[in-house]
């Protein structure tokens, strides 16, 4: 089955490489505009301005991503390698586990977050995997992949290629960390090589086109992807001499299950799973409650909470209350703001000033019904008629899921 097609160039095996050091912009302070084209290009907060001029306000957040270098006007900012990463899992070069043989692991996790290296690194661990396949497997699956974003479907894409049986699970939608970027973001300017697929060429790619490019690509496929299922843990079983997983998860609709795979492959990111409100969902409440706004037109005529006070947040709380006859609410549990870019806190306050939204500080949520959420603000409860809440408080990383499957971390090096 290898044999019958193309194996990756050295580019290829470059660009999959694990890091050593984190990429992380540089700003030459004597040169910035302080323009704000880099803060506005990037997906994740990780730049502010502070006294007139650009800065990392935010480093364990950046993604690699080069589109901040990209729109400088005057290459005042650059990306460059910086500190040594200190701790990962600890996988070999084919990006399989030190820990559990027959796990391996691609993408975001590794250390390596740009859409281009996640690419390569889902090819990488396929072929690894298909190597270490060469005597055979009685499972169920060949191959179980965790996760359907870049590295997620470029693996799916390599064990099409190569006849694997496999199957993807996605705990929330395909490519659940490109539809969280607000609509209309710039996502790169690069050349792109998946396999099957081969060359995609990018001008200037928006989220709203690499997505469209992806639900393409897996509808002409058919890639066998299964979303909001939820990776549990996982158990070893040796038959025959042959290594396999028992692979335990969590449907949305259908409950627990599980997957027996003779090889696993963790293609996920490093910001895991959003954090949720500690109260009790019941089923009819639960399409309700979100932890990303991907376009606010959506939610025109709607009462709306928001919980959080981050950028993020706010961001989100701006963009609805700009839709025509929405009720906006946003609840924060300190008593007032620690943080955030100065324009998104300005133009929260002036929406609050003008009462096109309401700032709940020292609330916590402690209902959330079909039709209203209850709070709490200074000790006195609260009911808000609502149609949608809007979870903007984060997320963990996936360290807890990685150890559920036996998979720990380690000093890089």
């Amino acid at each position: 089955r290898r044999m019958a097609s193309p194996q990756p160039d050295a580019n290829a095996d470059a660009t999959a490489r694990v890091a050593d050091r984190v990429r992380l912009p540089q700003i030459d302070t004597s040169t910035c505009l302080g323009c704000y084209a880099c803060v506005d290009a990037c997906p994740y907060e990780v730049l502010a301005i502070e006294r007139y001029v650009a800065v990392v306000a935010r480093p364990e957040l950046c993604c690699g991503l080069t589109l901040c270098e990209q729109v400088c006007p005057n290459g005042s900012l650059v990306i460059t390698d910086g500190a040594p990463i200190q701790e990962r899992p600890r996988i070999d070069a084919s990006l399989e586990s030190a820990d559990v043989p027959g796990v391996f692991l691609a993408g975001d996790i590794t250390g390596a977050p740009l859409i281009k290296s996640a690419i390569a690194q889902g090819r990488l661990a396929v072929d690894a995997v298909a190597e270490s396949l060469a005597g055979g497997s009685d499972a169920e699956l060949d191959l179980l992949i965790v996760g359907a974003g870049p590295a997620g479907i470029s693996a799916a894409l390599r064990a099409k290629e190569l006849e694997l049986r496999y199957q993807v699970i996605e705990q929330a939608n395909v490519a659940q960390s490109i539809r969280s970027f607000p609509r209309g973001k710039l996502v790169f300017a690069q050349p792109l090589t998946l396999p099957v697929v081969g060359d995609l060429e990018f001008d200037e790619c928006s989220k709203e086109e690499l997505l469209a490019t992806w639900m393409r690509i897996i509808r002409t496929e058919r890639l066998a992807i299964a979303e909001n299922v939820c990776f549990t843990h996982l158990d070893k079983r040796d038959t025959s001499g042959h290594r396999a997983f028992e692979v335990h998860v969590a449907r949305e609709d259908e409950g627990a299950a599980s997957y027996r795979a003779a090889r696993v492959i963790f293609a996920i990111g490093m910001r895991g799973s959003p954090r949720r409100l500690d109260v009790a969902l019941s089923p009819l409440c639960e399409g309700k409650v979100h932890y990303h706004l991907a376009d606010a037109r959506s939610f025109a005529a709607k009462r709306l909470l928001v919980v959080g006070l981050g950028d993020v947040a706010m961001e989100t709380a701006i963009a609805l209350a700009r839709q025509p006859d929405t009720t906006v609410s946003i609840a924060y549990r300190g008593d007032a703001f620690r943080r955030g870019k100065a324009r998104n806190i300005r133009e929260l306050q002036r929406l609050v000033g003008v009462g096109r939204v309401e700032l709940l500080l020292d609330t916590v949520v402690t209902e959330i019904a079909p039709e209203h959420v209850v709070v709490v603000t200074a000790g006195k409860a609260r009911r808000l008629a609502n149609d949608a809440t809007f979870v903007m408080i984060g997320s963990r990383p996936p360290l807890e899921l990685l150890r559920r499957a036996g998979v720990e971390w380690g000093v890089a090096g």
